[in-house]
């Protein structure tokens, strides 16, 4: 592709994580069985699943209400060894994208977690544009 110049129009940036290095990120409004909350979520391409949230988050939407079968439930090999999750039906949305979907989302079924985790098959979803050397991350389109 050496050579070829495209033309992008950029949607919506947000702002990588502070870390070290820093994280890039994307904010997701989830709807639950009881209301709905918008969070900061790491983009985390060693994750394979769509949507990986806190314990806490699960409970609180009380997405168990709205729980996939047992048999449907995922089990990741990890460093620590084998987690279990329990996976839920949810609508999402991305906030300053217009984009409105239903996602699987998890949560480890006997750890706590503390962390909100987008996965690859939504971020082969989106045009993402990973920009380190400003601190953010943006979708965006081809013109």
């Amino acid at each position: 592709m050496a050579g070829i110049v495209r033309k992008v129009k950029v949607i919506n940036c947000w702002r990588y994580l502070e870390d070290k290095p820093p994280i890039p990120s994307i904010r997701i409004k989830v709807h639950g069985v009881k209301g709905s909350l918008e969070s900061i979520f790491r983009l985390d391409t060693g994750y394979p699943g769509q949507l990986l949230i806190s314990t806490d988050l699960y409970e609180r939407l009380e997405l168990y209400l709205a729980e996939l079968p047992e048999k449907e439930f995922g089990v990741y090999r990890t460093a620590s060894g084998l987690v279990e999750m329990k996976r839920s039906r949810a609508l999402i949305t991305i906030p300053g994208l217009g984009i409105d979907m239903e996602a699987i989302v998890e949560t480890p079924r006997r750890i706590l977690f503390k962390r909100n985790l987008v996965g690859r098959e939504l971020i082969n979803k989106l045009k993402l544009l990973l920009d380190g050397a400003k601190g953010e991350d943006c979708v965006i389109e081809y013109e």
